[in-house]
């Protein structure tokens, strides 16, 4: 299983369709006990931290903001913190490496850009973004240089701070009626299917590790377990909004789509109308 920088397409300025292919999306919603929605978030607190996820995101993501409340600095210990699918751990720990490209320009000029779609935050709290911003092309010399990081088995977090902690993916799969077909390709949308706690074909749970002492010494543990409860089909039209926005400094209108389905406990999967797809 892999992990992935946390990522959400809220913004859908780049999808583009031939006139043959006609989208679908499979929107999933999750349930827990052990977390709330405040706002734009799934939320849970204690005395030393706010933990915060947004699950929406293709193939969901379980990726999380982690709040250090107190004056100490706060460890996370990420080889005894795992990322449980259906009763099978993931670790979040892997002694990995990871290596990036970096490059340094003399000068740069106003020439492309690029769309920013992740999460903004404010006041530790996440907010879909739909911000785009100018880059600019280098017009002189420039040098690239090779960055390679460690991953590291204690994560600290300094007092009244916060950090991302990269998540697992959660569910590639589509699910098919095989007795109604109509459901799967719906003009808007199709029946909610439902299940239980008992019956879901996805469970998961995020164990968390941490102490106050670089040690490892003294660990405390908070464990989330979040379940499938419904999922829905829509169709491409009946997924996507577009309404007019203003550009603040141009003042000239554009088109931006969105999605209308949009929560912090939901995620979706894309597919096609096309018999050859991997069903589950």
């Amino acid at each position: 299983m892999k992990r992935f920088a946390c990522y959400s397409v809220l913004l859908l300025a780049l999808f583009t369709s031939c006139a043959t292919e006609q989208y679908y999306y499979q929107v999933y919603e999750v349930v827990s006990q052990d977390v709330s929605q405040k706002e734009n978030v799934l939320s849970y607190e204690n005395a030393d931290c706010q933990i915060t996820y947004n699950l929406w995101s293709e193939g969901g993501n379980l990726c999380f903001l982690i709040h250090n409340k107190t004056d100490k600095d706060l460890y996370i210990v990420m080889p005894q913190s795992f990322f449980i699918l259906n009763g099978v751990a993931n670790d979040y720990y892997s002694e990995s490496s990871f290596s990036h490209s970096v490059t340094n320009s003399a000068t740069l000029a106003a020439s492309r850009q690029l769309s920013i779609s992740g999460f903004l935050t404010d006041g530790y709290y996440w907010y879909p973004s739909n911000l785009s911003r100018q880059f600019g092309a280098s017009t002189g010399v420039s040098t690239t240089e090779t960055i390679e990081t460690k991953e590291a088995a204690l994560v600290c977090i300094p007092p009244k701070s916060a950090k991302f902690i990269r998540g697992f993916n959660l569910s590639d799969h589509i699910y098919k009626d095989c007795n109604n077909s109509s459901e799967n390709y719906p003009k808007t949308t199709s029946s909610i299917v439902r299940y239980t706690q008992d019956n879901t074909p996805l469970s998961f749970r995020n164990r968390i590790a941490y102490t106050f002492n670089s040690q490892s010494s003294d660990l405390n543990y908070i464990e989330h377990q979040f379940w499938l409860s419904s999922l829905q089909n829509y169709s491409e039209k009946a997924a996507i909004s577009k309404q007019k926005v203003e550009e603040c400094e141009t003042k000239t209108r554009k088109i931006q789509r969105s999605f209308t389905m949009y929560s912090p406990s939901k995620f979706y999967n894309r597919y096609l109308m096309n018999p050859a797809l991997r069903w589950h």
